[in-house]
């Protein structure tokens, strides 16, 4: 499979056609991205660790993208061409038709993929503009032709030994007559002049303006179980097609904020526990995962150094309690709770992290003294940057008739998680 796809990312196979357009790669500088995309020498961007976005500048009249995936299954993405609406559909292996016939002119693209991490690894080969006019930068091609033509009309008057002919006169020309002190005088004087000439331009010479400051992007990252990557969202369809990161209560959030945000969120996972997990609990946890740059795979890992986010919500313990039986104890959850915080710590080292507590009030009350008491020694012990966050403090957040099933919850618990969360935001970071 990973050897189809590299034949498939290098264009050995092709899929669909893109023919009288311009490529645009997906790893160029006109490319946007958002999320965990992994950059290849071939000119394609990678991803598979939760919803990510690219967009794409064009002036033309349609667009097409280049895909391939090593999923078993559906991968379901959102597009939007400037400001129109959010139109789903599902990537197929090569070319997608997004947009045609369009009235020529500046477009901006946008694609987010909806589904999480666990369907596998997009490649992203780029981007088939129809209609665009081939652009070029004769500048750079012009000046490095003028200055060779220079060099080596230099290089024929100086002759195979590099004297030029006046040199070469002047060598044969011989004395002048002039005396030695008539020379020093000269040459004082000549030396006087050169430096006026340069005190003059130094004065004279505007200082170089001071370079333009890019303002900070606000940025967060969701690191959670299936609640964060928007599972049940949509009402149809299998559990892939019915999920949405882009509608889950951090993007909302970030989006609330005018933030960037990347969406790290598996299904099933647990900060000590996976969802119906049984003895003797082995199995990868939070901490195992959190610096994958694909779910499905081991390597490459995602440096700390490849992004910066201001404030991460770890959003798990849906997971670890769902087990009334077998759950586990409080004070074996806050150590497991607390070295998932201290690994992430390691890998966030600069960032808020809000511990937030599930939606569900059932499982949200068991992992309260767990998770409190651990966010109490680390800030005990001086990191003043992580907060717990209880989402049902002043009783249940969401009604009923926001879950889809006590536990999942539908577009308006999300947005109602969201906005409880932003009050927390702009207390914490002072955003607005």
């Amino acid at each position: 499979m990973y050897l189809l796809l590299a034949l498939l990312a290098a264009g050995l196979v092709f899929c669909g056609s893109a023919a009288a357009a311009n490529l645009v790669p997906a790893a160029s500088s006109r490319v946007k991205t958002m999320g965990r995309w992994i950059p290849d020498e071939n000119g394609s961007l990678y991803a598979g660790r939760g919803a990510v976005i690219a967009s794409v500048e064009f002036e033309g009249t349609g667009v097409q993208v280049q895909m391939f995936s090593d999923s078993l299954g559906d991968v379901w993405w959102l597009k939007k061409l400037d400001d129109g609406p959010l139109l789903r559909f599902k990537s197929q292996m090569g070319i997608n038709d997004l947009y045609a016939d369009l009235p020529y002119g500046k477009h901006t693209l946008t694609i987010i993929r909806e589904t999480e991490g666990m369907r596998g690894v997009t490649i992203l080969s780029g981007f088939y503009i129809t209609g665009e006019k081939e652009t070029a930068d004769p500048a750079a091609g012009a000046s490095a032709a003028v200055t060779a033509a220079d060099t080596e009309k230099n290089k024929g008057e100086k002759g195979s030994a590099g004297i030029s002919n006046g040199e070469k006169r002047k060598a044969e020309k011989g004395s002048t007559g002039i005396s030695e002190a008539e020379k020093k005088n000269r040459k004082k004087h000549k030396a006087e002049k050169k430096n006026a000439i340069v005190s003059k331009t130094v004065k004279d010479e505007p200082e170089d303006p001071p370079a333009p400051q890019v303002p900070h992007r606000k940025y967060i990252e969701i690191i959670g179980d299936s609640v964060a990557a928007g599972a049940f969202i949509y009402p149809d369809g299998d559990y892939f097609q019915r999920e949405s990161g882009y509608l889950a209560f951090g993007p909302r959030l970030a989006r609330m904020l005018n933030a960037d945000w990347s969406c790290v969120a598996s299904s099933g996972e647990g900060a000590v526990r996976n969802n119906e997990e049984k003895a003797p609990y082995n199995a990868k946890h939070a901490e195992d995962q959190i610096e994958r740059a694909f779910y499905t795979q081991i390597e490459p890992r995602w440096s700390s150094g490849m992004d910066n986010p201001d404030l991460v919500i770890l959003a798990y313990g849906e997971n670890d309690f769902n087990d009334a039986e077998h759950r586990p104890t409080d004070i074996y959850f806050k150590r497991q709770y607390k070295s998932l915080i201290l690994k992430l710590r390691e890998f966030r080292p600069d960032s808020i992290i809000f511990c937030v507590t599930p939606a569900n009030i059932v499982t949200s009350r068991q992992a309260v003294p767990g998770m409190s008491g651990a966010v109490d020694e680390l800030r005990a012990e001086g990191d003043t940057k992580v907060y717990f966050i209880d989402l049902n403090e002043q009783g249940q957040l969401l009604d009923d008739s926001d879950f889809l099933d006590g536990v999942h919850p539908l577009a308006s618990g999300h947005e109602k998680m969201a906005r409880f969360l932003l009050e927390k935001v702009r207390t914490v970071l002072g955003w607005e």
